[in-house]
């Protein structure tokens, strides 16, 4: 015996189809997403990051912890790329990163017991 398959669909009016196109057009760098994209992580990264150089070797605890910070929302902005290279390197450096902060934070509580910040 033959099975018969019935289809049910919806019959769409041109505002469906427009409603559904909108929301995935791709604007390119005028793409108000990837424009909102571009400012979030402009953002993540603090102000005076720029500003350090090899002339300026000392940076404040209170910056170390700031850094930490930028780093888990860059990270929550990079998880939202799609797998691949560009993440996994994106999101290694930000692991590496931490991993270097998080180890300057301990030899500097270490090395000030409990003095507070510099």
């Amino acid at each position: 015996m033959a099975v018969r398959q019935i289809e049910r669909a919806v019959i769409l009016e041109p505002e469906d189809i427009e409603a559904m196109h909108r929301p995935f057009v791709n604007k390119g760098n005028s793409d108000p997403v990837v424009r909102a994209y571009r400012e979030a992580l402009r953002a993540s990264t603090p102000g005076w990051l720029a500003a350090l150089d090899t002339e300026s070797k000392t940076v404040s605890r209170s910056r170390l912890d700031e850094l930490l910070t930028a780093i888990g929302h860059r990270r929550g902005l990079v998880g939202a790329l799609p797998d691949g290279e560009v993440k996994t390197e994106a999101l290694d450096q930000l692991t590496s990163l931490d991993e270097l902060i998080t180890e300057m934070l301990a030899q500097l509580d270490g090395t000030t017991s409990g003095a507070g910040n510099l």
